[in-house]
């Protein structure tokens, strides 16, 4: 069950400045401007959800008029995927925690929950492993919750051998330094950069391969203007097999579309 208002927001800005009406129905107002705000280049994203339903805790529990807001918002902006998954978890569960004790330890709910969503297929990917671990720094760096929380999803779920590899380096602080890596004086995408020189370490990349590392290269977001520039360097440097070659090029010039 929602929380009442909480007197001392109606005390302090009157029940009036505190609310919008639209369409007959009452919105949180402060809420409503920080979804707008969050949602002015296009989108509202994962990390932006989180401080919404924070927000909207405030201390005393979501209340009608703010679940009410969130819902609208939903409706009426876009957001991400994973934006939306988590406010819809956690509206239809009126979880009021980010945390769940599991034998007395705390850990990160929603990038938990997250895990074992991409372990439903049978195991965790490295390209999904890429994502928990962005998921986790949102913006702000790693937290002792959401660092514990992937050490303990590295205990207890399955993940592909190259998956495992990435995010144990990450956590032991063996992961690049930057984002990129500069050849001669170019900017390369760092971690598809490795993926790529592990795929051509014997020899030749074959179209599975070449695949993977499309699928990589898109993650979820598109491919950026440096991941593009880092499948062409591979194209140039590396060996592929025809197939593998062919599909990258098709791949890389459909962009140009």
């Amino acid at each position: 069950m929602a929380a009442e208002e909480p007197d001392a927001k109606k005390a302090k800005t009157g029940e009036e400045g505190y609310y919008k009406v639209i369409d007959g129905v009452k919105y949180d107002r402060e809420l409503l401007e920080s979804i707008e705000k969050f949602a002015a280049d296009g989108q509202v994203g994962y990390p932006e959800a989180k401080k919404l339903w924070a927000e909207a805790q405030d201390g005393q529990g979501v209340t009608d008029v703010e679940k009410a807001t969130l819902e609208y918002a939903m409706k009426t902006y876009k957001f991400t995927e994973k934006a939306t998954t988590f406010l819809t978890v956690f509206l239809s569960t009126g979880k009021k925690s980010f945390y769940k004790v599991i034998d007395g330890v705390k850990y990160d709910r929603a990038l938990l929950e997250e895990a074992q969503r991409s372990e439903a297929d049978g195991q965790i990917s490295w390209r999904e492993a890429k994502a928990l671990f962005e998921d986790a720094k949102d913006g702000c760096g790693l937290t002792g919750t959401e660092k514990t929380t992937l050490e303990y999803v590295l205990k207890n779920l399955k993940f592909t051998d190259k998956a495992r590899t990435f995010l144990e380096s990450q956590l032991a602080g063996n992961a690049p330094k930057s984002y990129y890596k500069t050849v001669d004086g170019v900017k390369y995408d760092h971690l598809l950069l490795a993926e790529i020189e592990d795929s051509a370490k014997d020899g030749l990349v074959s179209e599975a391969e070449a695949k993977r590392l499309w699928d990589a290269a898109s993650d979820g977001k598109g491919v950026t203007a440096i991941e593009q520039q880092t499948l062409k360097y591979a194209l140039a440097q590396a060996k592929f097999t025809d197939p593998a070659k062919a599909f990258l090029e098709e791949k890389l010039a459909s962009l140009l579309n």
